[in-house]
């Protein structure tokens, strides 16, 4: 009987254990996947047909990379809209430059051309238009996975934006519609300004579940996690100690 117990407890330990580890795993963490790695040195054609590579223009400036194609029924004319609005009462354009880089292999260098002459953005300075064909590379380097659904001949897909400084690191990403306060943390982040709200890989977090390596781009298990298993494991040695302390007596 007490063989029972104790094989149980062990499996729901184990059980507990796998399950808090798959919850976390199952979020993604999508907005802090691929967090400081270096973003993909891919080949765009900016408006005019002018080519360059985006190490040019993050080595100039920091960028806010808004990933988009121009056919979209759904979430890419809202993100941009409010992304244009919020910026009006934002810094200055010598701080950064905004890229709205289509990930659909359809759209053109014309197909941009009129998506920004549609938001009253063909004159700005600070906002390029731009497709590349180094899409598959740069989605990888930044974690976005957009998902063609033939039936509606659309793509499943987040409203991303992407934080890159001028050393071509990824500093934040932003996913959805987001208020003006979370486009100035970005802002901060490109321009390594320090955000206290912006909580960064430190060693003095002990009781994280899991903690982030930016070297590695991996989460491995925190003091959190075992705290968090704690009561499973106590309850595990005092059946263990139950059960010795019946089979003494019995002897």
């Amino acid at each position: 009987m007490f063989k029972r117990i104790i094989l149980s407890f062990i499996a729901g330990s184990f059980f507990y254990c796998t399950a808090a580890f798959g919850q976390v795993n199952q979020a993604n963490w999508k907005e802090d996947a691929n967090i400081y790695e270096k973003v993909c040195d891919a080949s765009i054609t900016i408006n005019k047909g002018v080519n360059l590579t985006l190490s040019q223009l993050y080595n100039e400036k920091p960028v806010l990379l808004a990933l988009i194609f121009t056919r979209c029924s759904g979430i890419c004319n809202p993100f941009l809209l409010q992304l244009k609005e919020n910026l009006q009462f934002k810094i200055s354009a010598g701080e950064f430059t905004v890229l709205v880089l289509s990930f659909d292999p359809r759209d053109t260098r014309e197909d941009m051309e009129l998506l920004s002459e549609r938001l009253g953005l063909e004159n700005n300075e600070q906002w390029l238009f731009a497709t590349t064909g180094d899409i598959e590379k740069l989605n990888q380097s930044v974690g976005f996975n957009p998902v063609w659904d033939s039936t509606r001949s659309q793509y499943d897909h987040d409203a991303l934006l992407v934080g890159i400084n001028k050393d071509g690191y990824i500093t934040k990403k932003l996913i959805g519609l987001r208020n003006r306060q979370d486009l100035a943390q970005m802002i901060n982040s490109v321009n390594n300004i320090f955000s206290p709200s912006y909580r960064l890989p430190n060693k003095n977090l002990l009781f994280s579940c899991f903690n982030y390596n930016p070297e590695t781009g991996k989460n491995t298990p925190g003091l959190g996690l075992l705290f968090l298993a704690l009561p499973a494991i106590v309850a595990l040695l005092l059946v263990f100690g139950i059960s010795y302390s019946v089979r003494q007596k019995q002897i």
